[in-house]
């Protein structure tokens, strides 16, 4: 688990680094693209880039690369530890778009918990809001649609290999981000082109890795692990960005920490 959110951080040094200086559909598409090559040659020798649910890989591909384009660019104008804090909130999302699109009940309790969460991100986007207000915006969106294509894969992704799964994915969401990044196409140098493609290892090792997590341990002993992906983006801000975070990124984080383990804890006595 520790290994997925050290990679998931480091992605998002990388990608943070790229942003200053290549567009953000640009990033998006060569990650999609070095994901998928990456696990084309895995994919043929094992028979496994196999589907009869190409149109859910199609919506998926699409909802990846919305949610991709709009972290990658929030990423760029807000500090690291900012953009982790307000995906944590993703559970509370979750939630409440099950509710909507699966028709599961909510209790009042679940409810309390999504409000300490709304109030929680404005505590948390208020100093950016005032420069940043669009790249804030962004990095809600992302994470209420990251929340819908972890709704997507609750109810129909069960029994769809897991190597086609990502394949499809990253390359449905290249096709679906590519006329986008060549509107603002830049031609990268031989550095950012290394950079990116470890981007794209880096997505799939992040998945792989957390997969394995939960195959040797229970889910709930793994949801507090997931609140130390705070303390490495602090850290790499300080380290690669001299980003210090704010004091109301502390309380906001503590807000929603509290709010979503308090998810977690009702969720599993019912």
């Amino acid at each position: 688990m520790q290994l997925s959110i050290l990679t998931s951080c480091l992605n998002d040094v990388i990608t943070k680094y790229l942003a200053t200086r290549l567009p953000a559909c640009q990033i998006c598409f060569f990650r999609f693209c070095f994901g998928s090559l990456v696990l084309l040659p895995i994919g043929c020798y094992k028979y496994a880039l196999t589907t009869t649910r190409f149109t859910l890989h199609l919506v998926r591909g699409f909802f990846l690369a919305v949610a991709m384009g709009l972290y990658c660019y929030g990423l760029a104008y807000v500090p690291m530890s900012t953009a982790i804090v307000i995906g944590f909130t993703n559970p509370v999302f979750v939630l409440i778009l099950a509710n909507i699109f699966l028709r599961e009940n909510i209790s009042w309790p679940i409810w309390l918990a999504t409000l300490l969460s709304f109030v929680a991100i404005v505590i948390v986007f208020q100093p950016t809001m005032v420069n940043h207000y669009m790249a804030a915006l962004a990095c809600i969106a992302a994470t209420v649609v990251f929340a819908l294509l972890d709704v997507i894969n609750k109810r129909y992704i069960s029994r769809e290999p897991m190597l086609a799964l990502l394949f499809f994915s990253n390359a449905v969401a290249a096709f679906c981000i590519f006329p986008f990044a060549y509107l603002s196409w830049q031609k990268p140098t031989l550095v950012q082109l290394l950079s990116l493609g470890l981007l794209g290892i880096g997505s799939n090792l992040i998945l792989y890795f957390l997969l394995r997590a939960f195959a040797l341990a229970a889910v709930t002993a793994l949801a507090p692990i997931k609140y130390t992906e705070l303390l490495y983006s602090v850290l790499f801000g300080i380290l690669f960005f001299n980003e210090w975070p704010l004091g109301t990124t502390y309380i906001g984080a503590a807000c929603i920490i509290a709010a979503t383990s308090f998810v977690a804890y009702y969720q599993n006595r019912l």
